[in-house]
């Protein structure tokens, strides 16, 4: 049986060339006699339903021979008829009890899977004890895998066979799991393995330890990107279906739980897709905290929003174009879809401009090429969105098959822990996916909060972002919503934030700014009378602000001070300095008229332009120190007053640094480099010392202030968000 079972599986056909069968002339209770009620006769029923759908070549719709094509292709409705054939057949030759047990499984495949994990017989593993010596017997062998010095492990294995499947540590591992764990030479393994006998593969390549974990998983933990991906294929050869009876397939139940999350967790969505398209049922599997669709919404790093753009890099990313993802063997499908446009803006699009595309296209794909020939962080970009797009489509693949379960609740906890590990690290693109494939999830709570609720409450700026501005049903009841204290959106956005959201903002009065910056943008969106409300503990949103931040308020406040009083003594000074140079001007005057000898020299009016500037900006810059300095510094200062005192005064005194050594140049040439324009050269290169520490060390934080106080801001518009 199993011989007939891998011929057929030999090969996968394609969409293209495949013509599915449908006998459904024939009468199955001809054929079937015994109906499965058990794991008693479990071997003798599937005995008689391979020959059935052997003799009807209906073995692809169990062995993957049939690949179930994509709904919107031409040949899935062919697929479908035949395969809900053949489930009609396996269904009739189950007695009620067992028929509750494959009930939700949409495909034969499942449903033949679910059956031999359940009921089948298990073939006789091959025990890790079979020798008699202890694991410190082993410690040879166990350092020669250590070290990995093939040689001497294929030596221990000539004198005692017994040796490849012996536990050699006190977690039961074999010498595969320690080959994976520790060798970094692929090679190693691969030796291993063929040295083992090919009737024992697939019981090693499934054998768990005392973690109760496989091999392959071992691979995926150790980050050993290059033996995960052979001893995947390794196991995909010894793990046909018809090899598969007895043993725990990596693709099955908890195994295919705790694999495909593994993978994902590593990065290799590719291989992510290709698992759940070839086993879609690993999608759907659950165990603890693996869960797929967890999983992938927990990798902020996978997803546009989980990366800071400047301008430019946002602008490349829009604009380079990626590579096709024909590994996902859906050419008909979209390849960009962070970038895609709806259908009919496409087509009206592609109307509009075909005749610009015609000239321009090559030009323009031309250029992208050579960008990417020539220009690393371009490349860097590109690699970055392709990664982006291939997350997008594994979340999008899991939703989907999520939504084949029949089960509301057992839907209901992938999309609650999903959309709660996206919401705790601000992953926008994945909320939004999560909430068009499942509607209702919308209304999920958590310790009885809302999404919109915890978004404020969590200061999650990009799910806030799409929540309140993006295409969400029912996104204007979340304005009446409160919580158990009678705390409305406002009372939430009045609580202080997190440390750790904090944390990411330096300095305290800039933290204080931020908070008053999302009680502005929530204040936009809740309603009118909400800021006047009160709780249960008789507290307006504007009391909980002042005692929740009542420590951050004095932190900022002397953050704001002491870095006035820094810049006023460095302003005091130049002041200093320039009105000395003013009054004494170098060369002197004429005894006569009263004016400067060198009145008329270009270097000289450069001298004097450039020490006036310094002087005013100067002046200017201390009494905006000082304003700061005596400023009352109400909780809503913080916003933009203060900011805006504080960005002027670094700005005017940066003028005055630069203003100062202007003329302090200018005055080194005038009095000795008449006549040598060479030692412009010197001067200009020390004057340039104090000016760029000047920059170095304050531009940082005059950058953030204006960043903060006049920049896009912290909500940009969800359009912004959405066309990555």
């Amino acid at each position: 049986m199993a011989n007939r079972i891998t011929s057929s599986s030999s090969t996968t056909v394609t969409e293209r060339s495949l013509q599915y069968p449908y006998p459904c002339y024939v009468r199955a209770s001809d054929f079937l006699s015994i109906k499965l009620s058990g794991a008693t006769n479990y071997g003798p029923w599937q005995e008689q339903m391979v020959c059935l759908m052997e003799s009807n070549e209906m073995m692809g719709f169990i062995n993957g021979r049939f690949r179930k094509p994509q709904e919107t292709g031409g040949n899935y409705w062919k697929w479908k008829r035949s395969d809900t054939l053949v489930r009609g057949w396996i269904f009739g030759s189950l007695c009620e009890d067992v028929m509750t047990t494959v009930m939700g499984h949409t495909t034969t495949k499942d449903v033949w899977i679910k059956l031999r994990t359940t009921y089948g017989t298990r073939t006789p593993m091959v025990e890790h004890t079979t020798s008699n010596k202890g694991w410190k017997e082993h410690l040879p062998l166990h350092g020669a895998i250590l070290n990995g010095k093939w040689d001497k492990a294929r030596e221990i294995f000539k004198n005692d066979r017994q040796a490849l499947t012996v536990k050699i540590n006190d977690d039961d591992d074999s010498p595969l799991h320690v080959a994976i764990s520790t060798c970094k030479n692929i090679h190693f393994v691969e030796n291993l393995l063929n040295e083992i006998d090919p009737e024992l593969l697939p019981t090693i390549v499934t054998n768990k330890n005392k973690t109760k974990l496989l091999p392959i998983h071992r691979a995926i933990f150790g980050s050993h990107g290059n033996t995960f991906k052979y001893l995947l294929e390794v196991t995909r050869k010894y793990i046909e279906l018809s090899k598969i009876e007895g043993h725990d397939s990596p693709f099955v139940g908890e195994n295919a739980a705790l694999l495909i999350t593994s993978i994902i967790n590593a990065g290799y969505f590719d291989i992510a897709y290709g698992l759940i398209y070839e086993f879609p049922s690993m999608a759907r599997e659950k165990k603890g905290n693996n869960i797929p669709l967890k999983a992938i919404a927990g990798k902020l790093d996978a997803y546009f929003s989980g990366r800071q753009y400047n301008f430019y890099q946002k602008y490349v990313y829009n604009n380079v174009p990626i590579q096709n993802d024909n590994y996902l063997e859906h050419p008909h499908e979209k390849h960009d879809i962070e970038n895609q446009l709806p259908d009919n803006a496409k087509s009206t699009a592609k109307d509009r401009r075909s005749c610009f595309h015609s000239v321009m296209v090559p030009g323009y794909n031309k250029f992208w090429e050579m960008a990417l020939l020539n220009v690393p962080h371009i490349r860097q970009l590109q690699a970055e969105k392709e990664r982006h797009n291939k997350a997008l489509k594994v979340l999008k693949y899991i939703c989907k098959e999520v939504r084949e379960i029949d089960d509301d609740n057992v839907i209901r906890e992938h999309y609650t822990e999903a959309l709660l590990m996206a919401l705790d690290h601000d992953n926008s693109e994945a909320i939004e996916e999560i909430i068009r494939s499942f509607p209702q999830a919308i209304w999920t709570k958590h310790h009885e909060y809302h999404l919109t609720q915890l978004a404020v409450l969590n200061r999650c700026k990009n799910v806030y972002n799409y929540l309140v501005h993006g295409d969400v049903a029912d996104k204007h009841v979340h304005k009446v919503w409160s919580d158990k204290d009678g705390n409305n959106l406002l009372h939430l956005a009045r609580q202080l934030a997190p440390i750790d959201k904090l944390n990411l903002i330096s300095g305290a009065a800039l933290q204080m700014q931020r908070e008053l910056q999302w009680f502005e943008e929530v204040k936009k969106f809740a309603l009118p009378r909400n800021s006047k409300t009160r709780n249960k503990n008789l507290e307006t949103p504007m009391m909980v602000f002042r005692r929740e931040h009542k420590e951050l308020r004095k932190e900022g406040e002397e953050w704001m001070k002491k870095t006035a009083d820094s810049y006023t003594i460095t302003a005091a000074l130049i002041i200093t300095i320039v009105f000395a140079a003013a009054i004494t001007v170098p060369g002197g005057n004429d005894n006569n008229s009263g004016k400067a000898i060198y009145a008329r020299k270009t270097s000289f009016i450069i001298f004097a332009i450039s020490d006036a500037i310094s002087l005013f900006t100067s002046t200017t810059s201390l009494l905006l120190f000082l304003s700061i300095l005596t400023a009352r510094y109400r909780e809503e200062d913080f916003l933009k007053r203060l900011p805006k005192r504080l960005i002027l005064g670094l700005a005017m005194l940066f003028l005055s640094v630069t203003s100062m050594m202007v003329a302090f140049s200018a005055t080194l040439y005038l009095m000795f480099g008449q006549g040598h324009a060479w030692i412009l050269i010197p001067i200009a290169t020390f004057t340039c010392l104090p000016i760029a520490s000047f920059v170095t060390l304050q531009l940082p934080l005059l950058v953030d202030l204006i960043s903060s106080t006049y920049g896009q801001g912290i909500f940009p518009k969800h359009k912004d968000i959405g066309t990555k």
